[in-house]
């Protein structure tokens, strides 16, 4: 597997896909990066490993990193073990090859352009503070006496002093979790990126959540396993088994990768990338 491309920009995507037995991640990422150049239009980076399937995306460049096993969880069917590398996501900001990072996981749909406003803001790093699904607004904590919890889906940073000073702060986190876990009531036993994030957030502003670093808006996500999803007269249209869900076109996180990795949603890339 050999770069595609080596590129001076100063601005730029950097997305992590590490495939494992049950998901090819960097088929979703081939996906994902296309909507991502049709809608940003911004160079792509892969951040990957030699057992991964090779990519069939332009990339501006793709990274060679040694992944390490995650975590594991037992699939909903039941029918076994699924595991997932999403360890050392702090490295992006040595391993990134722009100035301005915009990294987003392989489950990110970008339909619109609302993620280039970011850049027009004075910023060191901004989070994703809020979830919420087309019915409502999700208050995310990661325990019952616990601190508000930021979605590592999103993130964009400056390389600043304060921007290597936070992920370095994740790196301690991570290499610790056990400490950092019973020290602020983490019921997953499971690592997770989006806990470490928050809790760096939290240590580095002084113990304050500090509103000027969030997202202005927040994440829509999609939970349900998903049969289909449509562009209808500037809506999209999530079909699931016995119902629907019509929302106004905007990006959406999905948390079902066997749509993710189907011909259905390679047709709705399609769609999106042929329009005008």
């Amino acid at each position: 597997m050999k770069n595609s491309k080596k590129s001076g920009k100063s601005r730029g995507v950097v997305v992590f896909a590490f495939n494992n037995r049950h998901v090819n991640y960097v088929s979703i990422a081939d996906q994902t990066s296309r909507l991502i150049s049709k809608n940003l239009g911004l160079p792509i980076t892969l951040i990957t490993d030699e057992y991964s399937t090779d990519p069939n995306f332009d990339y501006d460049e793709i990274i060679l990193v040694e992944s390490k096993s995650g975590n594991t969880r037992r699939k909903k069917d039941g029918s076994g073990i699924q595991e997932w590398k999403n360890l050392d996501r702090y490295c992006v900001y040595d391993l990134s090859p722009y100035d301005e990072t915009l990294l987003l996981d392989t489950d990110y749909l970008v339909f619109d352009q609302s993620l280039l406003k970011l850049f027009e803001q004075p910023f060191d790093y901004r989070l994703m503070y809020h979830m919420q699904t087309p019915k409502e607004l999700n208050r995310d904590e990661m325990g019952p006496i616990s601190l508000p919890m930021v979605w590592a889906t999103v993130v964009l940073f400056r390389k600043t002093e304060i921007s290597r000073m936070y992920f370095d702060l994740i790196g301690r986190i991570q290499r610790n979790y056990g400490y950092y876990r019973a020290l602020y009531g983490i019921r997953d036993s499971n690592f997770r990126n989006d806990f470490a994030f928050s809790i760096a957030n939290i240590v580095l502003n002084g113990h304050a959540v500090d509103p000027m670093i969030s997202v202005p808006w927040p994440m829509t996500t999609i939970e349900p396993d998903i049969e289909n999803i449509e562009i209808r007269n500037g809506f999209l249209v999530v079909r699931y088994d016995a119902r629907a869900d019509v929302i106004s076109r905007q990006n959406l996180h999905i948390m079902d990768k066997n749509y993710l990795t189907s011909d259905q949603f390679e047709r709705l890339v399609d769609e999106v990338c042929d329009e005008g």
